[in-house]
């Protein structure tokens, strides 16, 4: 298995809180209801809804995804580990499989009011990147 491709996104909280704050329905375009929903029902925190906004941008770079992501099509989800992954669906996993692509890793992560997020996409088909060049 190669990797196929590498994504990385920051975001900044207070700046994701700022826009769902004057655009409400902005997150239920960005986020499906278990995105936004702790398992105790309550609301996320604004670190954590960012955190996945910011995994899904992460994704697009690391898969190569032609165009506006349709984001309920990449949903981050625990593992069984619980570390987080995706499921995919529709258009964003048609296209994975299109590209070879057979494993998804992701990391995220928090720091004051910023966070990272860290995708890597493998599979059987040719690497995304351009690599390098020898003379």
């Amino acid at each position: 298995m190669a990797i196929l491709g590498i994504g990385t996104d920051i975001a900044d909280v207070p700046r994701f809180a700022e826009h769902i704050e004057r655009v409400p329905e902005l997150l239920d375009r960005l986020l499906t209801p278990a995105e936004q929903l702790k398992r105790n029902g309550k609301r996320r925190t604004d670190a954590s809804l960012a955190a996945r906004f910011s995994a899904k941008e992460a994704l697009k770079k690391a898969i190569g995804f032609p165009g506006w992501l349709p984001w309920q099509s990449a949903e981050v989800v625990p593992a069984r580990s619980g570390a987080p992954s995706f499921r995919l669906s529709g258009l964003v996993l048609e296209h994975f499989r299109a590209i070879g692509g057979e494993r998804l890793h992701l990391s995220i992560t928090h720091d004051a009011h910023l966070t990272m997020t860290f995708v890597i996409a493998e599979g059987s088909g040719e690497s995304l990147s351009p690599g390098v060049e020898w003379d």
